[in-house]
This record gives C-alpha cells, structure tokens and sequence, in this order.
C-alpha cells in the first residue's frame, strides 16, 4: 500500500507498506520500542516496532535500506502509524537501480555540495565523531 493512501484506510486494516528507511529511533523512555520512518515516493509512513518483534527480526530492522513492513494499521485522530508483526529486509533490490558493470558510464557532474573541505589524502584522527548508539 503506498504510504499517501494509508489516511484512507480503517483502524486496525492488516496492510504492507515498503521504503527507504529514514530513521530507527528506540528513546530510552520508550521501554524497548522502536520507531522507524520510511518514505516511498507517495510520502511517508511511521512504524511502531515492539521489543518482542524487534528482537525477532533485529537483523533485518537494523541493516535494512529498503524494507517492507507487514502489520496493522493504528489510526488515533490524525497520528497513523503501522504496529509491525513482520518486516523484510529488501536491500538488494536497489542494486537493480545502478547500472551494469558492463554498461557505459554516465557523464557525473559535481556540484558544490560534491566539493571536499580537506585534501582526500588527509587521515581523520580517531574519536572524533560521536560514537552512534548500539542497539541492544
């Protein structure tokens, strides 16, 4: 089901839903749950993952770009969300999106956003950037 088309359907609906994985959040007040946003290319879906279910399918939540969801739909007021029974890690499938290495490379163009603020060669020192949080 695309995303823009779950604020048509009912509380409690049984739907699948799939996209690129935008954020996996699990707050600490949360007790164990873990919310995840993905987008398609109608919009966005919010997912509310459970300890249980996560615990099942830890791999696939946490190593996952592309997913599908599979659950029941929770509608309370204008919040929508899809409580996860099972999810599929689909990945792989956006490898279908680049070309062949036998295929003719395509003309790149760099933009400034593509521009480097230090020398490729320059080694970043250790501990610099915040260590993410692991998921336990």
């Amino acid at each position: 089901m695309p995303s823009a088309s779950l604020a048509n359907a009912r509380n409690g609906d049984r739907i699948k839903v799939a996209g690129l994985v935008l954020v996996r959040q699990r707050p600490g007040t949360a007790k164990g749950v873990i919310f995840m946003t993905i987008e398609d290319e109608t919009g966005n879906a919010n997912a509310v993952i459970w300890e249980t279910v996560f615990e099942q399918y830890r791999k696939v939540i946490l190593s996952s770009r592309l997913i599908l969801l599979e659950g029941k739909l929770q509608i309370e007021g204008l919040v929508i969300h899809v409580v996860v029974e099972k999810c599929y890690n689909l990945s792989p499938l956006l490898r279908q999106l680049t070309p062949a290495a036998t295929a003719e490379p395509a003309v790149l163009t760099l933009s400034r956003a593509d521009e480097r603020s230090a020398p490729a060669h320059v080694q970043r020192e250790a501990g610099v950037f915040y260590k993410g949080r692991n998921f336990k």
